[in-house]
């Protein structure tokens, strides 16, 4: 009875499959070759016999440095979004290989635009593949990571991929929220302008509200001083007017006055000379005299 396989046996039991197909039966039909032609030399291992078992120590010294190449090397010095590309990609070129037994998968141009981009482009992607087992050869000035196969290799990439997809889901969550963050901050700092706008015209509205009342309260104020001086000067008019015809009554005034002194200085005058006419008469000398001196012809 056979114990259960854990999941690394299992996964090199299918690994070595995959390199030693069962033979044909045409083959099962041909005679079977001496031992002493098939046995390996003594103190040797078969080619495709299965790998030593790892230790548990080795085991995860394989999973740190995976977990270190991803954590420090391809998350850290990227962007979330950089960094899922990165994992989706090599993830793809991974199980390409485990899935298949095609030679193309195990061949990758250096010059392969996806691979460019999104891994070779990325911090960490080339230190990845090459941990993945890929190694680099140039040939006819053409550079190709071609994948090295083997149990060892296989069981590698089977771990890093593993890794790779246990990181994946959480590298698309942190790149949606990352979009979503960056939406939300977009539309904060839409609002944001949109509530600036709104204030810088509430102050043009505020402005020309206050220089609208102040030009009114000037014309009011100005319109109230020009009446106010029109008046004044109507005042002063009239003032004037009732001066000057208060003089033309007192002059008037005082010329009947005048006229009346002189009418009694002439009546006076008169009535002097009245008297000494009389008094000339009275002593019977009709003759007119000079002084006191003698009468002509005396």
């Amino acid at each position: 009875m056979s114990t259960p396989k854990t999941p690394r046996e299992a996964a090199l039991a299918a690994a070595q499959a995959r390199l030693n197909p069962p033979p044909q039966a045409n083959d099962a039909a041909a005679p079977a070759a001496p031992a002493s032609a098939s046995a390996p030399p003594s103190g040797t291992r078969p080619l495709f016999a299965p790998a030593p078992r790892h230790t548990e120590k080795e085991e995860r010294d394989i999973i740190l440095k995976f977990n270190r190449l991803l954590d420090r090397g391809i998350i850290r010095d990227n962007s979330y979004q950089d960094s899922a590309e990165a994992v989706e990609t090599l993830i793809k070129i991974s199980t390409n290989i485990l899935n298949s037994d095609d030679p193309k998968f195990r061949q990758i141009k250096a010059s392969n635009g996806m691979l460019q981009k999104k891994v070779l482009a990325v911090k960490g992607g080339h230190d990845y593949l090459i941990a993945l087992g890929f190694r680099t050869q140039t040939a006819d000035f053409t550079k190709t990571y071609i994948f090295q196969k083997s149990l060892r290799s296989v069981h590698e990439l089977e771990v890093g991929t593993q890794i790779l997809q246990d990181h994946l889901s959480t590298l698309q969550f942190r790149v949606s929220a990352s979009a979503q963050s960056r939406l939300s901050h977009a539309q904060a700092e839409a609002a944001r302008r949109a509530a600036a706008l709104a204030d810088i015209e509430a102050d043009r509205d505020s402005v020309r509200l206050r220089a609208f009342r102040e030009k009114a309260g000037r014309e009011a104020r100005e319109a109230r001083e020009a009446r106010e001086k029109e008046e004044a000067l109507k005042k002063g008019a009239e003032e004037a007017g009732e001066g000057a015809g208060e003089g033309e009554v007192d002059a008037q005034s005082a010329a009947r006055r005048e006229g009346v002194v002189s009418i009694e200085h002439d009546e006076e005058e008169d009535s002097e000379e009245e008297d000494h006419v009389g008094y000339a008469g009275g002593s019977g000398v009709n003759e007119s005299y000079w002084g006191d001196g003698r009468r002509l012809g005396d």
